[in-house]
């Protein structure tokens, strides 16, 4: 009798071969639409995450993200996803499970991934965040909102380098659906 709000999506990501990448948080996907620049069909060509269409490389046992956000390509290319897993399928399994920070590098010809980063950030985050690499080569991100639900939350900015380890940690006693590290106050990143 309640409507499950199955299709939420959280970010829409145009990429280099001018196609879409869509994250929707409860299916546990993210999906590649064909856009084509304008000129696709709309069917998706790919979808990844557990039970899709691409195999993992990971000793990992729960290598796969879920209820993820801001999933997109590094910029120029179609081979490293960086995205925000806040885990919530997974911490039903694994209890002690915390958010992770994940950088996929794809093959899409043979339908295959390896986690080129597959960071623990210390907490769990059942709700909101992001992802994004930084020009050092490290990677930032935001765990959104964390405390139980129906609290009140607050927030932490995590960079890791790419070994995992994070470097920098700042915490705010508000929720923050997104943050973004930026060099100055007049330049991105």
């Amino acid at each position: 009798p309640i409507a499950n709000d199955w299709l939420h999506s959280n970010s829409v990501t145009y990429t280099a071969d001018g196609n879409l990448i869509m994250s929707i948080r409860h299916q546990d996907w993210v999906i590649k639409i064909n856009y084509a620049n304008g000129a696709g069909d709309g069917n998706v060509i790919w979808r990844l995450g557990k039970d899709g269409d691409f195999s993992i490389t990971s000793s990992d046992p729960y290598p796969w993200f879920s209820h993820q956000h801001d999933a997109e390509y590094e910029l120029g290319g179609n081979q490293i996803l960086s995205i925000y897993d806040n885990g919530n399928t997974r911490k039903i399994l694994f209890p002690g499970a915390n958010s992770r920070g994940q950088v996929y590098r794809i093959d899409e010809v043979n339908r295959r991934v390896v986690h080129e980063l597959n960071a623990d950030l210390g907490v769990y985050c059942y709700a909101v965040g992001a992802a994004e690499r930084l020009l050092n080569g490290n990677y930032h991100f935001t765990n959104g909102f964390i405390g139980p639900q129906g609290s009140p939350a607050s927030s932490r900015s995590v960079e890791v380098n790419p070994n995992g380890s994070i470097i920098f940690n700042l915490a705010n006693n508000r929720s923050n659906y997104r943050s973004f590290r930026m060099r100055d106050m007049y330049s991105p990143h």
